[in-house]
């Protein structure tokens, strides 16, 4: 199934489906066929007892039902045996609920950028991915060669789904000198380390994290995005615009179609933030 799904999908959705598969370890190398509800439940109430919340549970439930396709799809088992709609698992939680950036917040990061501490460039980060609304991934992911500075937009290839996946989003004209600072630096990624090597996400989240204790703001890099799509709202932005910016799925939209005029409809709504 893998080697037939992996390459259609984003390296961290497959590394996701790769801890769910971990997760399943009791069941490695029983016979397919012959695996009941309650073997499958009882991995995700194992998950459960070790305190692995819904996101993890649900990873493992999508990757038990795909597994099940693929086995009906080769006729391994027939279609009647799919059972893994009958999996339960834990409700959500919202433990921290995402609160996007205030104003004051907003502006004591953006005067952070703007001055000769160390952590300035981290803190264009934040005002860049707060004027784009691109997920952290998608962020620390940017080509270098997928920037057009001059035409003021840039390309996400890697995202997490099929309509954030090569989708062209505007460069704000606040973000703009950010990201021609960025582009100055070594490396093929967008976002490098000193040496020009890409960033993981968790080298840039202690980055982050260390810019928010600088400028007394208490947030995660995802609430940018929760920002951007807030900011767009207030501005009264055109809706199938927010969408194409933010990678959401929207009727009447052509994938992956940009052309220069939907272009400058993207440039004209981010420009209103």
């Amino acid at each position: 199934m893998a080697a037939e799904r992996y390459p259609k999908i984003a390296k961290s959705t497959a590394n996701n489906y790769k801890a769910a598969f971990k997760h399943c370890h009791e069941l490695h190398g029983r016979p397919f066929a012959k695996l009941e509800i309650s073997d499958l439940q009882d991995v995700i109430r194992g998950m459960s007892r070790r305190n692995i919340g819904y996101a993890s549970q649900k990873k493992c439930r999508q990757l038990m039902h795909l597994m099940y396709e693929y086995a009906v799809k080769y006729k391994i088992i027939p279609a009647a045996a799919d059972i893994t709609c009958y999996i339960d698992i834990d409700k959500k939680v919202v433990r921290y609920p995402k609160k996007p950036f205030i104003t004051r917040q907003l502006n004591r990061v953006k005067k952070l950028a703007n001055s000769d501490d160390t952590l300035a460039r981290w803190a264009m980060c934040i005002v860049m991915m707060c004027y784009s609304g691109v997920r952290p991934g998608e962020f620390l992911a940017i080509q270098k060669n997928d920037v057009k500075l001059k035409q003021r937009y840039f390309i996400v290839r890697d995202s997490k789904t099929e309509a954030g996946r090569n989708r062209a989003v505007p460069i704000s004209r606040k973000a703009l000198p950010y990201f021609k600072l960025w582009m100055d630096k070594p490396g093929k990624t967008l976002i490098t380390v000193d040496d020009g090597a890409a960033l993981s996400y968790h080298r840039f989240r202690t980055r982050f994290d260390n810019v928010m204790a600088a400028t007394s703001c208490h947030h995660t890099p995802h609430e940018c995005r929760h920002t951007c799509a807030t900011m767009l709202d207030n501005a009264g932005a055109n809706d199938t615009a927010v969408k194409r910016i933010l990678g959401h799925a929207s009727q009447g939209v052509t994938k992956g179609v940009y052309t220069h005029k939907s272009l400058h409809e993207l440039k004209k709504a981010i420009d209103l933030i």
